[in-house]
């Protein structure tokens, strides 16, 4: 008896080691669970920016590894690619809702690709987590899979466009790599949540607050919401968050990508913040203790990321939508302050107006996807 009461104690507090100490009010995502949640973009699309898009389906399998290099043979990381895949599809089934001529990109965003991630699901795609020394988070690229999934479930959710068993598969195989994307996971090699760093920190709580609202699974948006709540409350009344730019994380890869780090650990913010608006919790304009929030946070970014003196030395490509990580998470920041006068706006639709984004890790096809023309 006192084996079986040891076990069921264990259970109770590994089942809610990341809810420990959870005070935040729920009341308003639990009535926004309740009924038909908002559409997270209008899924209406345009000619200037659904174009090019391509159906990937490159079979891959259940192994999930890291790269030691963002360049050549060891910098090619599968999960990072295959992420892409989900606003490639939706791009391209817009493309042939927009244009008669190319309406069989319908049919085969609906024959092809649907079924390959189906067996992507089936056969567990990257959901064995293996850590390269000196390498990338194999855990951080399962949090980008869920958010880009999160966006394609979200349109096929809108246009009605499941069949019989499908989205239950992909549900399944999305939660496994929820589960495993925690670094206190098992399958993580004695990792710790508190190993992480705030740009892995904040790509979770975008990944998990999605995940919960697509879902309606209150438990995972909670833990996302926590994530989010753990960098928000890091943010001063100057907006000065300096994490990975002038903070404790600095230099941590190479000086030349701290801005650019600390752009995009800020960019999931907003997209964690614009998931928590839309089921009434006060994510993005709200002050914390410190008088910061998201939006003080963004003001003083997009000053110091277009500040030559600030620039001296940093890696603008990054910046300026020249590599994966672009400025893509504007289009949803934008959603939140329509009018605003930040300079990365300016930015954001300077550099993304020929490509839109096609091969953004996060967010890609955005200005396609949410018809942000202008």
């Amino acid at each position: 008896m006192n084996l079986i009461f040891k076990l069921l104690i264990f259970l109770i507090i590994s089942t809610n080691v990341y809810a420990f100490g959870d005070k935040n009010d729920y009341t308003s995502v639990k009535k926004a669970f309740e009924t038909e949640t908002p559409p997270l973009f209008d899924y209406i699309g345009n000619k200037k920016f659904c174009k090019r898009a391509t159906l990937y389906t490159i079979p891959y399998t259940k192994l999930n590894t890291g790269a030691t290099s963002m360049v050549g043979e060891s910098g090619k990381l599968k999960a990072h690619f295959f992420a892409i895949s989900f606003g490639h599809a939706i791009a391209s089934y817009l493309e042939g809702e927009l244009n008669s001529d190319l309406s069989y990109k319908k049919k085969e965003f609906i024959n092809k690709f649907i079924p390959y991630l189906v067996k992507a699901a089936d056969d567990k795609y990257f959901t064995i987590n293996k850590w390269t020394k000196g390498g990338s988070s194999v855990a951080y690229a399962q949090t980008m899979i869920l958010i880009n999934l999160s966006i394609l479930m979200d349109f096929m959710d809108n246009k009605n466009l499941w069949k019989d068993g499908q989205r239950v598969k992909i549900v399944k195989w999305g939660n496994i790599l929820y589960k495993k994307s925690h670094y206190g996971h098992s399958s993580n090699g004695g990792r710790k949540q508190s190993d992480r760093w705030p740009d892995t920190v904040s790509k979770a709580a975008a990944a998990y607050m999605l995940w919960g609202y697509v879902n309606k699974d209150l438990k995972i948006f909670k833990d996302g919401f926590r994530d989010l709540m753990k960098e928000y409350n890091k943010i001063p009344a100057d907006g000065k968050y300096h994490q990975h730019y002038k903070g404790k994380y600095a230099g941590e890869i190479k000086d030349s990508w701290d801005l650019f780090l600390e752009n995009k650990t800020l960019g999931d913010l907003v997209i964690a913040s614009y998931v928590g608006e839309l089921v009434g919790m006060k994510t993005f304009n709200k002050t914390n203790k410190k008088g910061g929030n998201i939006k003080k946070a963004i003001d003083y970014l997009g000053k110091i990321s277009t500040d030559p003196e600030t620039l001296k030395g940093q890696d603008e490509k990054h910046l300026k939508n020249l590599t994966a990580d672009g400025n893509s998470w504007m289009t949803i920041y934008r959603k939140l302050d329509p009018d605003d006068k930040n300079p990365l706006v300016d930015l954001h639709l300077k550099t993304s107006e020929e490509k839109g984004y096609g091969f953004s890790q996060i967010l890609n096809y955005s200005r396609c996807i949410n018809n942000e023309i202008n």
